[in-house]
């Protein structure tokens, strides 16, 4: 076995390392969670705005038979990588794995980043061949998230109710909407929230820092998503002075129509305990029915230590279908 850095500009190879990603999660994850191509694509190619990424590939022979995805963060972080390892479950149990991660922290130690960190997932009330594979290679965790889907066609019975709780509560807010682009006014606010979100939500033991968001990240990300078929649904709670307190998102693929991933939901602490978080939801809800049809399924992770955000997906509908255990190692 020997590793390569995959090629940007060979298509075939991109694909291929794809592809391992996808048979891998297919292996052994309940649900399609896995990035379309078509997006996929564009990450390795260009990087995530504001990261940096390597491509390993462990070959045997001319053969890839396992990849080291190793994304750094370039704008804040920077001490900081993260790294994906997956093996073509034909080739499980030789080796394969190990060596791809040996490669992506050698890597990450002459990239100057002194902490990487893994995700594992692993079935509800067990260990999985991942999370079993990161210890052994001694990563602790830092956070344990429950990864969870609602489906939206079935639950939609209950969202009257749930809103007219909601509305009475957030009595003296205001929900502004957008699809893609964030508008010029709310960009200062869109900002604030993202920079608060390493802050105020939970992050367990993780080494982070928190988040650097200016207007040329938020609208390189916005292009970015445009290139790669990614579509963002957002809706913030501006508080009684028009300032952005809360924010939601949701992203869709062009690619994968049939799902969506709920992605970061925030409130500021000083604008708690008005049902903003369910309220924000339950307006991305209705968006994604009524724009969006082909959509009937979301996922979405939250840590365990989320009591507040897990009572409010309760509330939604969702349910718990893995775990997914974030760990890190000192380099």
């Amino acid at each position: 076995m020997d590793i390569r850095e995959v090629d940007r500009a060979d298509e075939a190879a991109l694909h291929r390392f794809w592809e391992i990603g996808r048979a891998a999660d297919d292996a052994v994850r309940p649900f399609d969670f896995h990035p379309p191509w078509q997006g996929a694509r564009v990450a390795y190619t260009e990087g995530r705005t504001g990261f940096r990424n390597v491509l390993l590939a462990v070959h045997d022979h001319e053969e890839m038979v396992g990849r080291a995805f190793l994304v750094y963060p370039e704008l804040d972080n920077t001490h900081l990588g993260h790294a994906e390892i997956a093996v073509d479950p034909r080739h499980w149990r030789r080796g394969v794995g190990s060596a791809a991660l040996r490669a992506a922290e050698d890597r990450a130690r002459r990239d100057g980043r002194r902490t990487l960190v893994l995700e594992a997932f692993a079935p509800l009330g067990e260990d999985g061949p991942g999370l079993r594979f990161a210890k052994a290679h001694g990563y602790t965790p830092a956070i344990e998230d429950r990864m969870k889907v609602v489906d939206l066609v079935a639950t939609e019975p209950t969202w009257d109710a749930l809103e007219a709780d909601a509305r009475r509560r957030a009595a003296g807010y205001t929900l502004v909407e957008w699809t893609d682009r964030v508008p010029d006014e709310q960009v200062a606010g869109y900002c604030r929230l993202n920079e608060a979100f390493n802050e105020l939500a939970p992050t367990g033991e993780l080494d982070l820092e928190p988040e650097l968001w200016t207007e040329e990240r938020v609208r390189a990300r916005n292009e970015q998503s445009r290139r790669g078929g990614r579509r963002e649904l957002a809706v913030a709670a501006l508080g009684p002075d028009g300032s952005m307190v809360g924010l939601t998102e949701v992203v869709l693929s062009d690619h994968a129509p049939h799902r969506g991933f709920q992605s970061g939901t925030l409130v500021l602490p000083e604008h708690r305990g008005h049902a903003l978080g369910l309220l924000m939801k339950l307006r991305n809800h209705r968006r994604l029915r009524a724009d969006h049809p082909a959509c009937t399924v979301l996922m979405t992770g939250n840590a365990g230590v989320n009591v507040a955000m897990n009572a409010v997906n309760e509330r939604l509908g969702y349910r718990d279908v893995e775990r997914c255990l974030e760990l890190q190692k000192d380099l």
